[in-house]
C-alpha cells in the first residue's frame, strides 16, 4: 500500500536485481548526476550528498521556526548560513565548507548541534549521521536480496479479510495475497516497484492530494531506506529523475520512514476512493503494509464489497512468483474487465482498456 503511487505496467520489466549485480551503465549514468541520486557510499561520508542535505533543510526553515526575530524586506528564502552557525555555535566558515562539501568529517557533537540547528525530528537527524558519520547509526543495516520469512508469507497467505504485502528497502514487491491483487489488479504483482508505479499516475491523479501526499512519502522514503551502493536503487531514482515532479520533490531533501498514510485508489461503483494504510516492520529491510478503509468512509464500503465477492471466489494462495493463478487472481482480472467497461451515465467507458489501473500512495493507489 502506499501512499500514493500508480500502479502502472511498464514497472513489470523491473525486477530486482541480485546484491552482487554488476553496475549497468544506466547505474553509471545514475551516478554522473552527482547528488540527485547519489547517496553516501557505505563506509565514508557523501560531501555532496551532506552538502546538499545542510542546504535545502537551511531554505525549508523560516527566522520564526528558530526564534529569530522576523527582519521587514527579507529577501533570503530561509535562514542564512551565519544564522544556523550561530545556533549550532560554529563557525561560519566552517559551516560554508560543509555547505561546499569541503568540509572535514564533522564530529558527533557538531552532528547534533546541527540537528538542532536546523529543527531536525528523529528521523532527520538518522539520515544526517547516515551522511556525516558513516557508521555511527548502529540501528540502520542494509539487508539485501533476503526473501521474506516463511512464517511471515504464511501469515498474510490467511489473511482473507486483510489486504497486505511485503515490500523491501527499493520498494519493491516481494509477497502479496490474493485481496490485495484484487485492490490492484494487473499492478499489484510481485516485481512491480511502488516509487516507479507512483509517478505513471496520470495528471487526473496526480491532482488529488491524496496522491501528493503518497508521492512526497515515496520519495522521502527513497532517500531514507535506500542504498547507494545497491544497483537496484540506482537503477529506480535514475529512471524516476525524468520526471518532473520527482525531481521537485527529490530536491527537498527529505528523508523519512513509512509508518502509515492515505492513498487514491480506483473501484467500480465508486470511483476514485482512499484507502488507508499502515506499515509493520516484521523484518529487517522488510515491511509488511497493510490496507483499509477508515470507518464509515467510501473506501470502507467499497473494501468491503470487494472482500466479499473475493471469499466468495475462495483464493488459494498469495503470489510469490511461483504460483499458478488463484482464484483471487481471476477475481482480479473480472475486476479490472468490469472497470473498463463500467458506464459513467453519458455513454462513455470510465476507464479505457489502456487504463493505467490504481494509484496509491506512497509509496501512492494501494500505499
Amino acid at each position: 500500500m502506499g501512499r500514493a503511487h500508480g500502479h502502472g505496467s511498464r514497472s513489470r520489466g523491473h525486477r530486482p536485481r541480485g546484491p552482487g549485480a554488476a553496475p549497468s551503465s544506466l547505474a553509471r549514468r545514475v551516478r554522473a548526476r552527482q547528488n540527485r541520486s547519489v547517496e553516501p557510499a557505505r563506509g565514508r561520508p557523501e560531501k555532496s550528498a551532506l552538502a546538499s542535505f545542510l542546504r535545502a533543510r537551511r531554505a525549508a526553515l523560516r527566522p520564526e521556526d528558530v526564534e529569530l526575530p522576523a527582519e521587514p524586506g527579507r529577501r533570503v528564502a530561509g535562514l542564512r548560513r551565519e544564522e544556523v552557525a550561530r545556533l549550532a555555535g560554529i563557525s561560519v566558515e566552517y559551516y560554508r565548507r560543509l555547505e561546499q562539501g569541503s568540509g572535514h568529517q564533522m564530529s558527533v557533537q557538531v552532528c547534533r548541534s546541527l540537528a538542532r540547528a536546523l529543527r531536525l525530528d528523529g528521523a532527520g537527524v538518522a539520515y544526517l549521521q547516515r551522511l556525516a558519520l558513516p557508521g555511527a547509526d548502529a540501528s540502520y543495516e542494509v539487508h539485501r536480496g533476503e526473501a521474506p520469512p516463511p512464517d511471515l508469507v504464511e501469515m498474510i497467505t490467511l489473511w482473507d479479510h486483510t489486504a497486505a504485502y511485503i515490500i523491501d528497502r527499493n520498494q519493491d514487491i516481494l509477497v502479496l495475497n490474493a485481496l490485495m491483487r484484487a485492490v490492484a489488479p494487473g499492478y499489484m504483482e510481485v516485481g512491480n516497484n511502488l516509487g516507479l508505479m507512483q509517478f505513471e499516475a496520470p495528471p487526473e491523479v496526480r491532482a488529488l492530494s491524496s496522491w501528493q501526499e503518497g508521492a512526497r512519502t515515496t520519495v522521502a522514503r527513497l532517500r531514507y531506506y535506500g542504498d547507494p551502493d545497491d544497483p537496484r536503487w540506482q537503477e529506480i531514482v535514475g529512471l524516476l529523475l525524468d520526471d518532473d515532479d520527482f525531481r521537485a520533490m527529490w530536491d527537498r531533501h527529505e528523508a523519512y520512514p513509512m509508518t502509515s498514510g492515505r492513498a487514491p485508489n480506483h473501484f467500480a461503483g465508486h470511483g476514485w476512493v482512499d484507502l488507508r494504510w499502515q506499515v509493520l516492520e516484521a523484518h529487517p529491510g522488510l515491511y509488511t503494509l497493510i490496507c483499509y478503509g477508515a470507518p464509515g468512509s467510501v473506501g470502507e464500503r467499497a473494501l468491503t464489497e470487494l472482500r466479499t465477492a473475493f471469499r466468495e471466489a475462495r483464493p488459494e494462495q498469495p503470489q510469490t512468483g511461483h504460483q499458478t493463478p488463484t482464484e483471487g487472481s481471476r477475481l482480479a482480472r473480472h475486476r479490472r474487465s468490469a472497470r473498463r467497461t463500467e458506464d459513467d451515465g453519458h455513454g462513455r467507458s470510465t476507464a479505457a482498456d489502456g487504463d493505467p489501473g490504481v494509484y496509491s500512495e506512497g509509496h501512492d493507489g494501494v500505499g
